[in-house]
């Protein structure tokens, strides 16, 4: 697993499925983020021994500001709204 020099690790999950939603939350906020991780564990789905930990990695540009976006889910002060009807 190797992160780009110009790259921060800001998190580690256990596979794929768990990551996409960090990634959705960071780019929907407009920071560029990837998910770095083992082959196999994105083919198979397996976590073990450290197989299939995947690391959520944003541009250093935009660390502070991905960090303080995870701490408010943490906090679950972070509000995803789906189907909100909006009158105008």
């Amino acid at each position: 697993m190797t992160i780009p020099d110009d790259h921060v690790e800001i998190l580690r999950v256990n596979g794929t499925i768990n990551a996409e939603p960090v990634l959705a939350a960071l780019r929907a906020n407009g920071i560029p983020a990837a998910a770095v991780g083992e082959a196999v564990g994105r083919v198979y789905g397996l976590t073990l021994d450290g197989l299939g930990v995947v690391s959520i990695v944003v541009p250093k540009e935009h660390e502070e500001q991905a960090r303080e976006l995870l701490a408010a889910g943490e906090l679950h002060q972070l509000e995803l709204r789906e189907n909100e009807d909006i009158e105008g």
